[in-house]
């Protein structure tokens, strides 16, 4: 009873305390405010019952998120890109040490490198009926589309209307070649700090950027016109600064977009982490090769949207990621892990085509990085071209 009674009272001295903030007509934004008012909230039952919230809801009483984030537009996405930063390399420890509960490629019962060492059968790319992806047009069914194609991040939350199947999968994402022009970028976030079990130190060649050289030769094979921006986001003054990379990477992309108006697709090529001891790759065309996993940032947190950081090209972004999961099971059983869901944006709002992939993992070789090159241009003109 004495505990209720103290929660209660916490909670009238907050609301009390948070609405004499209010009268006042001056504070200055700063982020120790900030931090008290989360903290006061996260104290009391007036806070979200896991604790988050807070400054959302103190920045209600207060007069709205932008006491929190700044008046001016170029500085609240500044501020916002560098959270992103910062809240995904939190992330990076944390995924790796939930690796082991991850699945690998498209083997949903057990998560078996030894399954994925053989060869699939679909070593010419010729489609083959999947059991997994017919049942999922047939049926229609968002928890199935859940359950077999997704994995979804504790920092995020899924709700039914983000995942009509039938709008996934019927939205048009093809698009005509044209000769001479730019349609394609891919570029890496993170090129300076993503490298593979044998790569030659301080070779760009055999990092995360060496593996997309391959993949624009590949995809200028299928007719593409394709700008490959070699430029390492998370090398800053010749020092490694992954906490600033999304602000780089952000600003890059907007100028080469500028500069190239026929360009519809973007690619953000990353190398995955997945920590000690798991060496998982699929065979295709008789060679082994790592591993593919699409990836979406969902703008959502476990509660609902973050309104701040706004995709308004999220449902196209779903639907690129679902039909590119689709065509590759059909086409590379074991080719693809489930698409991962997060709760950030990830620079994905720059485009109705746009793709994060990370490709690999620390434990796989540069080699076999490069072997993924193929068959993932071959998936990408495959939902681009409406063939196949």
């Amino acid at each position: 009873m004495r505990k209720l009674i103290g929660r209660i009272l916490g909670g009238v001295l907050v609301a009390a305390f948070a609405g004499s903030l209010f009268m006042v007509s001056e504070i200055p934004r700063i982020e120790s405010m900030s931090q008290l008012g989360e903290l006061l909230l996260s104290q009391s039952d007036i806070a979200y019952e896991d604790g988050q919230g807070g400054q959302s809801m103190l920045a209600e009483v207060m007069g709205g998120e932008e006491y929190f984030y700044g008046s001016g537009k170029a500085e609240t996405e500044q501020a916002l890109v560098l959270a992103e930063n910062e809240r995904e390399n939190q992330g990076d420890e944390e995924n790796a040490r939930s690796s082991a509960d991850r699945i690998s490629g498209d083997v949903y019962n057990q998560n078996s490198a030894q399954t994925l060492n053989q060869p699939t059968g679909n070593t010419d790319g010729v489609r083959t009926s999947n059991v997994y992806v017919e049942k999922l047009k047939n049926t229609l069914d968002t928890k199935y589309l859940w359950k077999k194609f997704y994995i979804v991040d504790s920092t995020t939350s899924v709700t039914k209307d983000l995942f009509d199947v039938k709008t996934l999968l019927e939205t048009q994402l093809t698009m005509s070649k044209k000769k001479g022009k730019k349609q394609i970028l891919i570029y890496h976030t993170h090129g300076a700090s993503e490298y593979f079990s044998d790569s030659r130190k301080n070779k760009i060649e055999d990092s995360i950027v060496g593996v997309g050289t391959e993949l624009a030769k590949e995809l200028e094979k299928k007719g593409y016109g394709v700008y490959h921006d070699t430029k390492r986001y998370d090398l800053i003054n010749g020092k490694l600064e992954r906490s600033l990379a999304y602000n780089n990477a952000l600003e890059g992309v907007q100028a080469i977009k500028s500069q190239y108006p026929d360009m519809e697709v973007l690619i953000d090529l990353h190398r995955d982490s997945v920590g000690q001891g798991k060496h998982t790759y699929t065979t295709i065309y008789g060679k082994k090769t790592a591993i593919v996993m699409f990836f979406n940032g969902m703008s959502r947190n476990k509660t609902g949207p973050i309104s701040y950081l706004y995709n308004s090209n999220l449902q196209s972004n779903l639907a690129f990621s679902l039909q590119l999961k689709c065509k590759a099971m059909e086409y590379y059983d074991g080719f693809t892990k489930p698409i991962y869901l997060k709760g950030y944006r990830y620079n994905l709002h720059l485009a109705r085509r746009a793709l994060l992939i990370e490709l690999g993992n620390e434990n796989n070789t540069v080699q076999e990085a490069k072997n993924a090159a193929a068959p993932l241009a071959d998936v990408l003109d495959k939902v681009l071209s409406g063939k196949g």
